[in-house]
């Protein structure tokens, strides 16, 4: 039986059948047949009052398949409905869709039409530079980034004392937007060193850019958390990490205290640039500089070592260019080719 999880429909002689409800999952349900032979020019107008009447009724986020057990009657209600127009409605429901269609653009189109969205996507907000920050290796012919760095950065950041500190601008305040596009962070570039920069309620703060867990380079795609304090931190999208933002504890990890991260004063100034205080860049790279903590190949080790070793001798032989294979040598023993 066929299983999907809006509509799916078989070809027949005549037409098509008309498959809805399927649902995989912790409460799989097989879909089930809503009409047989269905004429071709008939097919996306049921299909567009399907979908219309589950939009005007359905719980938001509720599954079809839950959505059509709690119709009074089920699935045979839903054919009266959408096939037999017991209601009356079948060519509301098929207005209500086209302009659906009429009103249409690709979110991405547009996105890549607009200079500002588009820079959302770059890697830094002050600079049009990339940085690697990980090795990648060449696996079977294709790259592939180096595995999750084995040790974690353990230094202290937090307590580091820098030589001196200075005001210095890293990026313009209109980069942050409480409008559409809603842009409340961002990654700037200092020298060789990664900084975050978030907006919270009107507020800046500023931390590195690396999560010490795993060396990971992401902390400004981090989710924001508060308490009712007025406590702020920032938690790694990674692995959940969190680092407090403000308070006499600012770059504590709250659940990992072998770690920390750096934070520093941040303010906007008049002439519309966000300055942020910190170190001579030779000094702020030698301790949190990107190419120092990159995550290399050597120091990454395989996770699927231990599977390596205990398959080991169990490899298929490799095929040279040009050599052929005949089919017996590979159809398995049992005759079954999956």
């Amino acid at each position: 039986m066929l299983m999907v999880i809006s509509f799916g429909l078989i070809a027949t002689e005549k037409g098509f059948n008309i498959y809805v409800g399927g649902n995989g999952g912790a409460k799989p349900r097989h879909s089930e047949l809503l009409i047989k032979d269905v004429p071709p020019e008939m097919v996306i107008p049921i299909v567009d009052r399907y979908l219309i009447f589950y939009i005007r009724t359905a719980d938001k986020l509720q599954r079809t398949a839950r959505w059509i057990e709690n119709l009074p009657g089920g699935i045979n209600y839903l054919r009266e409905v959408i096939i037999d127009d017991k209601l009356g409605i079948c060519a509301d429901m098929e207005r209500q869709m086209q302009e659906l269609v009429d009103s249409y653009f690709c979110e991405w189109t547009e996105t890549v039409r607009d200079p500002k969205r588009r820079k959302t996507f770059q890697q830094f907000a002050n600079t049009d530079e990339t940085v690697d920050t990980v090795e990648v290796v060449q696996e079977r012919s294709q790259n592939r980034p180096a595995y999750w760095a084995k040790d974690s950065a353990k230094e202290d950041f937090k307590g580091h004392k820098w030589s001196s500190v200075s005001w210095q601008p890293v990026v313009r305040a209109d980069h942050f937007s409480d409008k559409p596009p809603q842009v409340s962070s961002a990654n700037v570039k200092r020298g060789d060193t990664q900084l975050a920069v978030f907006k919270v309620k009107g507020k800046y703060y500023a931390t590195q850019q690396m999560c010490p867990h795993k060396r990971t380079f992401v902390l400004s795609d981090g989710l924001i958390g508060d308490d009712d304090a007025g406590k702020y931190w920032v938690s790694c999208p990674y692995h959940k990490r969190n680092f407090e933002l403000n308070g006499e504890q600012a770059g504590r990890c709250s659940n990992d205290e072998d770690m920390n991260i750096a934070t520093f004063p941040v303010e906007e100034r008049e002439d519309g640039w966000i300055y942020i205080k910190l170190p001579p860049v030779e000094e702020l790279d030698s301790v949190l500089g990107t190419e120092k903590w990159k995550v290399r190949k050597e120091e990454a080790p395989s996770p699927f070592h231990k599977m390596d070793k205990k398959y080991k001798g169990m490899k298929g032989k490799k095929i040279s260019d040009g050599e052929t294979v005949s089919k017996a040598a590979v159809q398995p023993a049992n005759g079954i080719d999956w």
